[in-house]
């Protein structure tokens, strides 16, 4: 009998501790949403400038923003997590989702009020194109007379 009791509580306990391990996998799962992600980028060199790809399917177009100062080139922005409604828990989970940041140094001078971004397809294009080299006569000073 005392046996029998003692496998109804080990049973139960081991119930219990699946349950455990499934919310706290549950809530892992869940706190992997808020983890910020790092998308993939292209960054290459054309006769024309410089072309910049990042990576960025499911997000919105609305959430990028980019920022060109100096030679430097900032893309931030912001993946959602699917919305809640209908989700019990997360069997597989690895995209990543939450803010990102990406800084891109110019190798090259670039006209800034040139630049064009594309989001087509899950892909940012960004398009930097070459400063036209600017051509200054200099005058050749000579020293005054007497000196």
């Amino acid at each position: 009998m005392h046996r029998l009791i003692r496998i109804r509580i080990i049973r139960d306990f081991e119930h219990l501790e699946e349950q455990v391990r499934r919310s706290l996998d549950t809530l892992l799962e869940a706190h992997k949403t808020s983890v910020s992600f790092r998308p993939a980028a292209d960054f290459y060199e054309t006769a024309q400038g410089l072309v910049l790809r990042l990576e960025l399917s499911g997000v919105a177009s609305e959430d990028v923003s980019l920022t060109l100062t100096g030679h430097e080139l900032v893309v931030r922005g912001r993946r959602r997590p699917p919305p809640p409604e209908g989700i019990r828990r997360f069997v597989h989970l690895e995209m990543a989702f939450g803010i990102f940041e990406r800084s891109f140094t110019l190798p090259i001078a670039i006209d800034p009020q040139g630049v064009e971004a594309r989001y087509v397809d899950g892909v940012l294009e960004v398009h930097l194109p070459r400063k036209a080299p600017q051509t200054r006569k200099i005058p050749v000073k000579a020293p005054p007379a007497g000196e």
